[in-house]
């Protein structure tokens, strides 16, 4: 499979966002995680391209996107971000899909623009750390801030990554993961990093103004299904689903599973607005 080739966009305020897309039609965006980019998305612009526009955004600070000027930029930033990267590619309403912390970015821009939603899915959504005292959001961020020092990327991928993926992962993709995760931009992980350790995706939570589904990985160690459970009580009226056999890659691991469910919640989708 190809990846489309990467594309950027002037979002305003002296800021780019680069993305890559594929197909055309209505609009299905697709918000990474802290350890994705655009090129994530591999296997659904390929099997989406051809009903929808697939777009992949690389968050601020990710791929050739500009660099926050923030070292904790904060959800409000990313959400605003991804709000003027929406307007500057013309696309009114949209599919959004976020994944881990994506997810909390996709949730904040329901609350604050809802109606520009035709659905919203919620793949693998983490809590945050926002809720936990001060100190011990700070001894976080200094950890993972003094691994990435002392590893480099390359180093911190290696370690870190296999506990993203299923147990039952072949060695094939877990080096595939793994070689992926190296080619970080480690700065602006950073930042997400931190908007992260001070999120709290319940903050964001608001009524659902489109058919929305909420996903767990049954192997998922990041958004285990008990946190993902507790997230989808407070959006009433949300669908809820696992997909067994997966851990926090759910782009990469056994991707059919994700593509099929998320596509016939789409089609779903459909007919109810019809």
């Amino acid at each position: 499979m190809s990846v489309p080739e990467m594309k950027t966009v002037d979002i305003g305020g002296g800021e780019t966002i680069s993305y890559r897309e594929r197909g055309g039609g209505t609009p299905l965006v697709f918000l990474h995680g802290l350890g994705g980019r655009s090129e994530s998305w591999v296997t659904q612009y390929e099997t989406f391209g051809p009903r929808y526009r697939v777009v992949g955004w690389d968050a601020p600070g990710y791929g050739n996107s500009t660099q926050p000027k923030s070292d904790d930029p904060g959800i409000a930033y990313y959400m605003d971000a991804a709000t003027r990267f929406l307007d500057a590619l013309g696309l009114d309403r949209v599919h959004l899909v976020g994944h881990s912390v994506g997810t909390v970015i996709a949730a904040s821009f329901n609350k604050h623009h809802g109606d520009r939603l035709l659905s919203l899915t919620l793949a693998e959504a983490v809590t945050g750390s926002g809720a936990e005292p001060e100190e011990a959001r700070k001894k976080a961020v200094a950890a993972r801030l003094d691994e990435l020092d002392e590893m480099g990327a390359a180093g911190f991928a290696k370690a870190r990554t296999p506990n993203s993926l299923s147990p039952r992962a072949t060695t094939e993709l877990v080096s595939r993961a793994v070689e992926f995760a190296s080619r970080m931009n480690v700065e602006g992980y950073k930042k997400l990093f931190r908007t992260l350790i001070g999120a709290n995706i319940f903050d964001e939570v608001a009524p659902l103004k489109a058919p929305s589904m909420i996903v767990a990985g049954s192997d998922d160690r990041s958004a285990p299904p008990a946190m993902v459970k507790e997230i989808a009580a407070a959006f009433p009226g949300i669908r809820h689903e696992t997909i067994p056999g997966i851990g926090h890659q759910i782009a990469i691991e056994h991707p059919r599973r994700f593509n099929l469910l998320l596509e016939q919640f789409l089609n779903a989708a459909a007919k109810k607005a019809a």
